[in-house]
């Protein structure tokens, strides 16, 4: 232990520097090993591309004369396939690099300070080299042009300094050293900072860029300092043992060398192309960082060989953990920027090197040391005192072979470093927004290595800035020539995006494909282009293949989920459901979403999704998606996140799908008044689809049963070119017991050229044109039930009987059974209505919308009887349908008023009013409640003036609204009311009310006189 922690015995000054050092280098070695396998997918990250397909979304069905009723909206499908974004500049990583460049600087040059004259000067010479590679005169701090002041200063600085502890102040111990080089590059680093005109990220890329030829020579250095030390380590666990037997033989040394180098041989031809064998070859890294930790103590070894020119501590040490940290930073830089060319350099280099210097070593020491090894004695405690083939020989020797290793790859290296130096420039011009500097540079990069990824890659993405689609299809098939990936495959591919380059995309994956079998990107894009197509065996095929190679499994199944959706293939579109429960990817969710609106589900997703702001696509699919599938709830909190997307800027591409949603939030959940009028402001805004906004609120009125209101929607929608509009006006107006206004309505519909449309139109004004008698004897059940609702009103209390008896199917029978219900009590027929109810009763289900509108029409039974004790015991206890439980306000205020509790009553009422204003008895009996128990005020007034505005076509409210109008002393009002009742009522009954209307406007003036006298 005590060789391994050799620092152990060393003063504190000098070991807790080096520790820290040691610590730094580690450190270094972890960022390289994370840019490793991270630098690629931060430098050209994976992207997608959204495609948004509309798909029609139920929302709410109502049923009418027998006839479903549905209001769809535009529920939203998510199809992303994967792209692959513009190369980016890694900024962070040159800080880290150059601060700790900036600390590996102070150590050097406190460690060169403990040196002997000759060597120290050798030192700075090296330190000054490398200073003079950062181009500090480009950054124009004192002065612009050719000016070298910054670099002369730094210069001067680090060597007086270090001069000062070598010939002055021999005696300061090396942490004081450290700590007045790492001030003095402080001083530098803040002057630069500080003076240079540029912002600090283009500084930073500056200085590391530029100096990489500093670098990567610092780099080389290091491994062929380390390139032996594989060999030196074999030698050493073959020789280490205390005693002789236990100690390995010559031959065994032989072989696990020979082995070793054989692995390098393999690389080595594999890189020069002379085998292309499938086997698995061990990593350069892997190899460099086992020479390395190997080199770690055998650079204290070394000591005999270095130490009359500086001693292993610290200098040497010291240096050591600088060259190693430099090395690990340049590499992991190299992999950070996705520099393609540096990092085959680098990986080139590990393998020239250390076959020539770990065979050069191997014949060192068996000339050397071979009978040594022969009789099992400890060869590495001698193994730097040769006696017939010296070091300088061996490292002669090994340096040549090397050198016909890069010479026998046309000197690949050297190029690869050019070509890796000009990527690094292009890099900072591209940072800097200087397109037109960075594309020399990267050009000048591709002649170097032709066809490298980095600089065609960048070059295709300022094309992409410039919108030259050409250039870039040009660029990326370079890249593509020299070293493929995935990523290069799928971005291709995506410039072939329209129609006409079908094949051209469809070629450039599946070479892709048949290049990279495991890539799940692109058999997801396979996939996605097939789905274009009726080729659904070749689609399932390659979702399937992108299923069983995805990271993410999620991404790959919203993509099925959409594709099942969209083609309505029920079966799959379940099962990928079911599977995909637990995803918490927002694509898939809000996918989910809509396939269990479509199916009638209720939802699955348990978690609000409301967030703060809707950055991307899928977020604004998963909150409207997952909004429209929980309509109906009662919950009103997520209008206040849709009025802030309203308001921020950024969604006005959303605009009209988010004011939409606000009034379907409103009107189902309970404030039906500002949901009407959110979605008329939306139609008033949106002329083009004004249409389909009008028929919504026809719908909405059909499910109210405000008919007249719900027809003259629809007439707007239908005037507006809505063609779904027009068989729904027909059946509006027969509600509203305005036959031949419906008949015309309905045979209207054959401008819709509907052939299914015009079928069911002719039916119903056929039907509408009969006579009791002709219905009960020839019509089918169906339309005696669509005969009986359409003409209710009209019809004698004998022929409804007939028409509900005639009635054999069962269901239809029970509708029948209700309508004789409602108008019984419209008839004020109770003891009949109660009989009616009882016998309906046994024939409806326990649950269902049925039994919740008889359980309605028995409460109002209650009321309209004053049996208040049975309404109070019975209210909560009866099933009631979630939309018809808000009655339940309305019965508790008139229960409350009957018993006297009048602030009680008038809080009922108020929360009564907010729901049910297009319930004409809730408004009426509001009013008359505020009238009698406040008199003074206008609450009364106010109520009907809502009531009226929001059903304009109801003639009991327009009555009361008159005659409160006149109350008010608002004559005006009044008789406009008048005027708009006339086209509401019966000319009889109208003449009835104008004598009523006048009768009350005498009384009103004469309270006016005697108030006056």
């Amino acid at each position: 232990m005590s060789k391994v922690k050799f620092w152990k015995n060393w003063d504190t000054h000098t070991r807790y520097p080096y520790l820290f050092l040691l610590l730094l280098c580690a450190a270094a070695l972890l960022l390289g090993v994370f840019h490793y396998f991270t630098g690629e997918d931060a430098v050209f990250p994976w992207d997608k591309i959204t495609d948004l397909q509309v798909v029609p979304m139920p929302v709410n069905e109502v049923t009418r004369l027998l006839e479903p009723f549905t209001l769809s909206a535009d529920g939203y499908l998510l199809f992303e396939q994967y792209d692959v974004a513009m190369a980016e500049v890694q900024s962070w990583a040159a800080y880290v690099l150059l601060g700790i460049l900036g600390v590996c600087i102070a150590f050097y040059t406190a460690a060169i300070s403990t040196m002997r004259q000759l060597p120290y000067f050798g030192g700075m010479l090296l330190l000054m080299l490398f200073l003079a590679t950062f181009n500090f005169d480009l950054l124009e701090i004192f002065g612009g042009g050719s000016s070298q002041t910054v670099l002369l200063l730094s210069i001067a600085l680090l060597a007086i300094g270090s001069y000062a502890f070598q010939a002055f102040l021999q005696n300061t111990s090396f942490g004081l050293r450290v700590l007045a080089m790492l001030g003095i590059v402080a001083v530098l680093g803040l002057l630069l900072y500080s003076e240079a005109d540029f912002p600090a990220d283009l500084i930073t890329l500056h200085l590391v860029n530029y100096s990489s030829i500093g670098l990567l020579v610092a780099t080389v250095l290091f491994i062929l300092w380390v390139s032996y030390e594989n060999v030196n380590a074999l030698l050493w666990i073959n020789t280490q043992a205390s005693k002789p037997e236990r100690r390995f033989s010559m031959w065994q040394f032989i072989l696990i060398t020979c082995l070793y180098l054989l692995s390098l041989l393999l690389i080595y031809l594999r890189h020069v192309g002379w085998l292309r064998a499938d086997i698995i070859y061990i990593n350069a890294y892997l190899i460099l960082l086992l020479s390395t930790v190997a080199g770690f103590w055998g650079m204290r070894q070394r000591e005999k060989v270095y130490g009359k020119l500086f001693a292993f501590r610290p200098a040497g040490a010291v240096l050591y953990l600088v060259f190693a940290t430099i090395t690990f930073l340049s590499i992991g830089y190299a992999y950070a920027t996705a520099n393609d060319s540096l990092t085959n350099l680098f990986d080139n280099l590990v393998v020239y090197s250390h076959l020539a210097f770990g065979f050069g070593f191997f014949l060192y020491v068996m000339i050397n040391f071979g009978r040594l090894l022969e009789q099992r004695l400890q060869v590495y405690k001698v193994v730097y005192e040769p006696q017939k083939f010296s070091l300088f020989s061996f490292f002669i020797f090994s340096a040549a072979i090397c050198a016909i290793m890069v010479m026998r790859t046309q000197y690949r290296v050297y190029l690869h470093a050019q070509a890796g130096y000009y990527s690094y420039l292009g890099d900072l011009y591209r940072a800097s927004g200087n397109n037109i500097l960075a594309k020399p540079y990267y050009e000048q990069s591709d002649v170097y290595d032709i066809n490298n990824v980095k600089a065609n890659y960048s070059l295709a993405a300022i094309y992409r800035q410039e919108q030259e689609r050409n250039n870039e299809v040009l660029r990326m098939k370079d890249a593509l020539e020299k070293r493929p990936n995935p990523k290069l495959y799928v971005r291709l591919a995506n410039l072939y995006d329209e129609k006409q380059f079908f094949f051209e995309k469809l070629y450039v994956l599946q070479q892709g494909a048949e290049r990279f079998p495991e890539s799940s990107e692109i058999y997801n894009n396979l996939a996605l282009l097939y789905a274009q197509t009726s080729v659904q065996d070749s689609t399932e095929y390659y979702f399937n293949l992108a299923q069983e190679f995805a990271g993410n499994g999620d991404f790959v199944r919203s993509n099925r989920l959409a594709y099942y959706t969209r083609q309505a293939m029920l079966e799959p579109a379940k099962a990928v459901l079911e599977e995909s429960l637990k995803g918490k990817y927002k694509a898939l969710r809000s996918n989910q979403a809509v396939l269990r609106q479509l199916l009638g589900l209720d939802p699955q997703d348990k978690e609000d999704f409301m967030p703060d702001s809707l950055e991307a696509v899928e977020d604004f699919t998963l909150f409207y998606n997952q909004t429209i599938s929980r309509l109906n709830k009662g919950d009103t909190t997520r209008l206040e996140p849709i009025s802030r997307y309203l308001n921020s800027p950024g969604n006005q591409i959303f605009f009209s799908d988010l004011y939409f949603l606000k009034g379907l939030v409103h009107h189902y959940n309970g404030l039906p008044q500002e949901g009407r009028n959110t979605v008329e402001n939306l139609a008033l805004q949106m002329e083009a689809q004004s249409g389909y906004y009008y028929n919504a609120l026809g719908q909405w009125m059909l499910e109210e049963e405000n008919y007249r209101a719900a027809a003259a929607y629809f007439k707007q929608a239908k005037d507006r070119g809505y063609t779904q509009a027009f068989l729904s006006e027909g059946y509006a107006l027969a509600l509203a017991n305005q036959t031949n206004a419906a008949v015309a309505a309905l045979e209207e519909v054959g401008y819709t050229q509907n052939e299914d449309a015009i079928a069911v139109a002719g039916e119903l004004a056929t039907l509408l044109q009969q006579d009791v008698q002709t219905v009960l004897q020839s019509a089918p059940d169906k339309a005696k039930v669509q005969y009986l609702l359409a003409k209710l009103p009209g019809l004698t209390a004998e022929q409804v009987a007939q028409l509900v008896n005639a009635v054999q199917e069962k269901e239809l029978k029970r509708r029948a059974l209700i309508a004789q219900v409602d108008y019984l009590l419209d008839k004020q027929r109770w003891k009949t209505a109660l009989d009616a109810i009882t016998k309906a009763s046994e024939q409806l289900k326990p649950e269902g919308e049925l039994r919740s509108a008889l359980n309605l029409q028995q409460l109002r039974l209650w009321l309209y009887t004053d049996n208040y004790d049975a309404l109070l015991n019975r209210l909560d206890k009866l099933y009631l349908t979630d939309r018809d439980k808000r009655h339940a306000l309305y019965f508790k205020a008139r229960i409350a008023e009957a018993k006297g509790r009048q602030e009680e009553a008038a809080t009922r009422y108020e929360q009564a009013l907010k729901m049910l204003i297009y319930d004409e008895q809730t408004v009426l009996a509001a009013a008359e409640f505020f009238k009698k128990y406040k008199p003074d005020d206008e609450t009364a007034y106010n109520i009907l003036l809502r009531g009226v505005t929001y059903n304009p076509h109801a003639a009991g409210l327009y009555k009361a609204y008159a005659l409160e109008s006149l109350d008010q002393g608002l004559f005006t009002y009044a008789d406009q009311a008048a005027e708009t009742l006339r086209g509401l009522l019966p000319a009889s009954e109208y003449a009835t009310f104008i004598e009523k209307l006048e009768q009350k406007r005498q009384q009103v003036e004469a309270r006016a006189e005697d108030w006056q006298l």
